[in-house]
Order: C-alpha cells, then structure tokens, then sequence
C-alpha cells in the first residue's frame, strides 16, 4: 500500500492488485535486469532501487519505513563488500544478511507465484479451487497481456518527467491543482473505448503540478477499477483502457478527499 502526500495535510491511500512491498520492487528490477535472486545485492540493483525510491518521493508517494529499511539493507551490504579492510566479522555480517535477504526473496517470489496461479483458477466455493483448465483443440491461446506494476507506472513516469528536464525554467510559482480536476480528462481520453498509450496522456501538459496531479489522478482511477493499465510484452508501452467500473463515478465526498497537489513549479520556457 502507498500513501499519496497531497497539501502536507491531507492524505489517501491507494493499493493496486500486483506490488505491494520492497521485496515486490527488488523482483521487479530483478526480472527487468533479467538477472537472478542471487544477484539481488549487485551494484546495479542498488542503484535502480534507490532510483525509484527517489521517483517514487517526486512523484508525492510516501514511501514506507519497509522500502527505507530495504535500501539501508543494501548499502550496508554493499558498504561492508566494498570496504578494503573489513574486519573478518562486518562481512561475515554482510555475507548473513546477505543470505538471509535472498532467502526471503526466494521465498517471496514462490508464494507470489503460488498465489498467481491460485488467482487464475474459478473459486467453486470456500477456499475450494478448480483444478487447472486444458485447453482445447484449437483454442486461442494467446497470452493475455500483463498487468502492470506501481513500479512499471513509476518507470513510465520517469520517461514524462525527463522531458520536462530539457525545459529552460524561467521563474517559481506556486501551483495548487486539485486531483480530482484531472479525472474528467482522463475518462474522456478513454470515452471511445480506444486504448491509449500511457505516455500519450501526458503530451500537451508542461506544467509539472498538473503532470503529477494527473499521475495521481490515474492511480485512484485504477484502483476504482475505472481504468486497466497494461501491458503486451514486458517491459513494453504502458496502455490505459476502460476498467469494469468505467464510468461508475465517484461520490462528492471521495472526490473531496483526493485534495489537490501543491508545489513549489518552475514556470518553463522555449529556450
């Protein structure tokens, strides 16, 4: 679960159906890498987890104590591995955290997946599951596409927000934008049931509040279930198309406690 910070006083929780906590980050750097659990420790997996922790706290997401403790982990780790003259017991230290680390993730990684299976299969009653479905001769078995991550949405912020970098700033001004003055756009952006690429939803905003307000607007569509974002191969396009819940609406008092985004924005020009 993230809490999203809004006008330093008022904040909303949001949780999406996939990634949760920071062993869920470091297997998706880890697949994204296409490395193994032993590597977990590896310079560059510190650094892409620091990465999107810093992302992650631009983009106004809180980020919990665990993902803190997880990055403190990984720079102990990797202190003790770089030091020249460790003492014999800081990297029997390190090697045991180390160890106990990638057991975790091993371990993790088979209950996610347990449970990825177990999510596929029809719930005939109780805690009873069908059991696995043969397809049939014929059948069209394409692969369904994948739904993405919070972290796959944070990655694809990060390609937005670069190109407001290039951007000369001219002066500072405060920005006050209301979330829920972003969601309209984004339903009408899906109202003929055409998907669109993530990316897209972003191309005539240059103004860095309303970048990040819509962002946040997104997120609270998705977990409504208004809208699906996904993806057709790994790695590939973000794509937003309509949820189950499209159009559902929200009430005056949810809408009221999504708050607005308040920062401090350069005001950009052509240079």
């Amino acid at each position: 679960m993230f809490t999203t910070r809004i006008d330093g006083d008022t904040h909303f929780r949001f949780r999406l159906p996939i990634y949760e906590g920071p062993l869920d980050l470091l297997l998706h750097l880890i697949k994204r890498a296409e490395l193994d659990a032993q590597d977990v420790t590896t310079s560059v997996i510190t650094e892409q987890y620091l990465e999107y922790l810093n992302l992650m706290q631009e983009l106004n997401l809180d980020v919990a104590g665990e993902y803190l403790v997880m990055a403190a982990t990984l720079l102990l780790i990797k202190s003790f591995t770089l030091l020249p003259h460790a003492k014999g017991s800081d990297v029997e230290e390190a090697e045991e955290l180390k160890r106990d680390l990638v057991e975790r993730l091993l371990e993790y990684q088979r209950y996610r997946e347990a449970a990825a299976k177990l999510g596929e299969r029809p719930l005939l009653g109780r805690d009873v599951f069908a059991p696995p479905r043969q397809a049939e001769p014929g059948e069209d078995q394409t692969k369904p596409p994948y739904t993405v991550s919070i972290f796959d949405l944070v990655q694809a912020m990060a390609a937005v927000l670069k190109r407001l970098a290039d951007r000369a700033p001219r002066s500072i001004q405060l920005r006050d934008i209301p979330v829920a003055q972003c969601i309209p756009r984004i339903l009408a952006a899906l109202e003929d049931g055409v998907r669109i690429e993530f990316i897209s939803l972003f191309d005539d905003l240059t103004d860095r509040a309303l970048i990040i307000a819509t962002f946040l607007a997104l997120l609270e569509l998705i977990r409504r279930g208004e809208v699906t974002a996904w993806q057709e191969e790994r790695s590939g396009p973000v794509y937003l198309s309509r949820g189950p819940r499209f159009g559902s609406g929200a009430t005056a008092r949810e809408m009221a406690e999504l708050g607005d985004v308040e920062t401090a924005e350069e005001e950009v020009g052509d240079r």
